[in-house]
């Protein structure tokens, strides 16, 4: 979040110059990723994101296009990710209260509901101004921080996840001669920064910058008094507006509160004679919780942690002093504890930086280096590590808003918080003792109740599946092998390989690991029913994908949790609005409740493939209900793919037969993260959407004309002439500009979803047979009466 309003604010005093890209050749430039997508992803882009799910389908289009052109000048990249909020920014919500980007999602969710209620024909292409991103919300990046990593290492590109805030950690890469030049927000003026880009036009060839000094000089302020209004209108370390701006009126022009902020500070100067800070100011309001958020803020500007180059974490003061940049850093003086030289005088070795003693209530107590090497290449979620060192864990609600009993079932089962309890043991069982026995409180947005975490257990998670490897032939990791390899329990033995000597076996007895804490193997090695289901379905199917058996081992799941109904709609959400699925200037035949129910089964199967177009703002039909089960299987990959990564840093930390933190470098690293199965997040609900509209239309034109061809062409041709616009220029345009979608395009992925529905059939119709209580047989009716429509409208 860059410093609020200053941005307009020096371009409307022309403190913004521009210049060519040209003289960036050969330059390393350290990326604020943050700042980078909201470049890309304005208010007006990707609006219908939230109510779509998924990563941006034109991320990766935009990235490698802006990655052609830094080849084109020889400029190498380094992306840099933020992650972990501070003790101070964390914002501890009470039962059933929204954060203020919820309440704008439930603003517009309740405005389309309304709106589909009191009119059956809205149409949302007439709605096309609706937002589910506020205007001064960004992309949420924490979301889709693996498909960045993912893409990243694809395109040969390195990144850091930075364990806190970016621009620190970008000024502390540019200080220490890593980068050439920085490409970032406006924080980037809270550092030793003097002077650094703010936005790169590739299409012109130019790039606009900001120094430092100039806007010193033209605002006629210190360095201090900048920090210091930087933390009253807001940042990123300080993202609380102080109430002593006026409030915006109706119909009028926004505030710039940055330059009412500024008057401010030259009338208290004028007054107070006091021209060097704000604290004197900030103390006159007489409000301790504005001089709190301001000290906090002080504090973080001197000592939010960054990882140096040789891997640690340290703080960012700490830093400059070492590469010799004292300016703003305190040293302890002859009144305060020094350090001795070991001879037994008082000489200091060197100059130590102070840093205050409860800084861990500021920042958040520390853990070790190693954890945060980890987490700096997407190897170990972020929200474990900052939950262990702030002791509590907060599950929000996801982007529908989780209102259904379902979903708040799902995630407070038994099972899933004792899965917690696991992911938990296996990490703190690494650290200090006082982590193996303090308290991780889970606190549910839906729920009064705080829920502690038994992580310390005996035995620990490690113990258990200390003897589970798994030897691999393979020269990359296959789903479908490691299954194999685990439930042909005839070819598995005791004694696990010497040496755990690739990547793949390495991932494979991870992954051979999370199938027992998940019970799909017992500690007996006895494969349980859903383990029966996947040996048979693969032994039958060798040309089973790995994708496909990764949505199939999601559903397992699903249905073992017994919490989710895959045919019961939720009454309080909306499906794709009625204009899309009407015939046009014909009547139209109601649908039965179950061929209703059929359709809905369908599209929610339809819906975890991948659609693939690459829209730059898609504004087409949308459904809460399919959002509403993307959520359910979503937390489910969130879940096991947490699993396998804490049992993946597990083996390495202890070198359970193994040298990989000794041995790999930043390429082995980078090949190791690409291979992790259940990785990128879920596809959004397009897929489900185009399978919805088309088998209505098909089933309505069928009803009207009695001709099978003739309603499965006139659907088509709906889909992609009224739903999707594929003659229209400006409709869904891409990256380059062309047209987003084809019909051709529609039909190959109707046609991927069509042989992955035959596969869950195929899964249901064996899941019922070897366990009835996974897969009842009142859902293989219901599964087999949605395949019988499907077939009758469809080729």
């Amino acid at each position: 979040m860059p410093i609020k309003s200053l941005e307009p604010f020096l371009f409307e005093r022309k403190l913004v110059y521009p210049s060519s890209i040209e003289i960036l050749t050969n330059a390393t430039i350290g990326i604020d990723v943050e700042n980078y997508l909201n470049r890309i992803y304005t208010s007006k882009k990707e609006h219908f994101l939230a109510a779509i799910g998924g990563s941006p389908s034109s991320l990766k289009d935009y990235i490698y296009a802006d990655l052609q052109v830094f080849k084109e000048f020889s400029i190498k990249p380094i992306f840099v990710i933020s992650r972990s909020n501070t003790q101070s920014q964390n914002i501890e919500y009470k039962s059933n209260e929204l954060s203020p980007v919820e309440q704008s999602l439930e603003s517009t969710w309740n405005k389309i509901s309304n709106l589909q209620k009191q009119n059956s024909n809205y149409h949302q292409h007439f709605q096309a101004f609706e937002n589910y991103r506020s205007l001064n919300e960004s992309i949420p990046l924490q979301a889709i921080i693996n498909d960045l990593v993912s893409i990243f290492i694809e395109f040969g590109v390195d990144y850091l996840i930075t364990p806190y805030d970016s621009s620190f950690q970008l000024s502390y890469l540019y200080q220490s001669k890593i980068v050439d030049t920085i490409y970032g927000s406006t924080d980037l003026l809270l550092t030793q920064i003097d002077k650094f880009i703010l936005g790169i036009e590739n299409q012109t060839r130019e790039f606009r910058f900001v120094d430092k000094h100039k806007i010193l000089q033209e605002l006629r302020i210190n360095e201090r008094q900048l920090q210091d209004l930087s933390l009253i209108v807001g940042c990123s370390l300080q993202p609380n507006t102080f109430p002593i701006f006026p409030k915006p009126l109706p119909n009028y022009p926004p505030i710039n509160i940055f330059k009412f902020g500024l008057d401010s500070l030259y009338q208290y100067a004028q007054v107070s004679g006091n021209h060097q800070d704000l604290y004197g100011y900030v103390l006159n309001l007489n409000d301790q919780k504005l001089v709190d958020w301001y000290l906090k803020g002080q504090s973080l500007i001197k000592f939010t942690p960054i990882i140096t180059k040789e891997g640690y974490v340290e703080l960012y003061n700490v830093e400059l002093a070492k590469l010799g940049l004292d300016k703003n850093v305190d040293f302890l003086g002859d009144d305060d504890e020094i350090q001795t030289d070991g001879s037994g005088n008082n000489t200091p070795t060197k100059p130590l930086v102070k840093v205050p003693n409860n800084l861990h209530e500021i920042i958040s107590q520390r853990l070790p280096p190693e954890l945060y090497y980890y987490q700096s290449l997407g190897l170990i979620p972020a929200e474990i590590l900052s939950s262990i060192a702030g002791g509590r864990l907060d599950v929000r609600p996801p982007a529908e808003l989780g209102k259904s009993d379902s979903y708040k079932k799902l995630v407070s089962s038994k099972f899933y918080t004792d899965l917690l309890d696991k992911q938990y043991n296996l990490i703190t069982q690494l650290l200090a003792r006082y982590y193996q026995v303090k308290k991780i409180n889970v606190k549910f947005w839906f729920n009064d109740s705080v829920l502690a975490l038994n992580n310390r257990m005996n035995p620990p998670i490690t113990k258990e599946v200390e003897n589970v490897f798994t030897k691999s032939s393979q020269t990359s990791f296959s789903i479908k092998y490691g299954l194999l390899s685990n439930l042909n329990t005839d070819s598995k033995s005791d004694q696990g390989p010497d040496a755990v000597e690739t990547q793949v076996d390495l991932i494979s007895s991870a992954f051979s690991r999370a199938l027992h804490v998940y019970g799909i193997i017992d500690d007996k090695n006895q494969v349980s029913t859903i383990g029966k289901i996947f040996k048979e379905l693969i032994n039958e199917h060798e040309d089973i994908s790995d994708e496909d058996l990764e949505h199939l081992i999601l559903l397992s799941l699903l249905l073992k949790s017994d919490t989710f109904k895959l045919t019961n709609a939720n009454p309080d959400y909306f499906s794709v609005g009625k204009p899309y699925k009407d015939l046009l200037n014909e009547a139209n035949y109601e649908l039965s409740a179950s061929e209703n129910k059929s359709i809905l089964l369908i599209s929610r199967i339809f819906g975890m493939k991948k659609f693939n177009i690459a829209p730059v703002n898609y504004q087409g039909p949308i459904s809460r209900n399919l959002l509403s089960f993307r959520s359910s299987i979503s937390f489910i990959n969130t879940q096991l793919l947490h699993t396998i990564e804490v049992l993946l840093v597990d083996m390495i930390v202890r070198q359970e037969k193994n040298n990989v933190k000794i041995d790999y470098n930043k390429n082995d690293w980078y090949e190791l993260i690409s291979q992790i199965p259940f990785y990128q997040e879920v596809n959004n609900t397009l897929l489900g959407i185009v399978s919805e509209i088309y088998l209505e239309i098909t089933l309505k034109k069928l009803k009207s004309s009695g001709n099978k061809s003739e309603s499965i062409t006139f659907a088509k041709h709906h889909l992609a002439d009224n739903v999707f616009q594929v003659n229209s220029t400006s409709y869904n345009a891409t990256v380059s500009g062309e047209n987003a979608i084809t019909s051709d395009q529609i039909s190959k992925d109707f046609d991927n979803g069509k042989k992955w529905w035959n596969k869950f059939v195929n899964f249901i119709r064996k899941a019922n047979i070897i366990d009835n209580k996974l897969c009842s047989n009142a859902l293989v009716q219901e599964v087999e009466d949605a395949d019988k429509l499907f077939n009758d409208l469809t080729e």
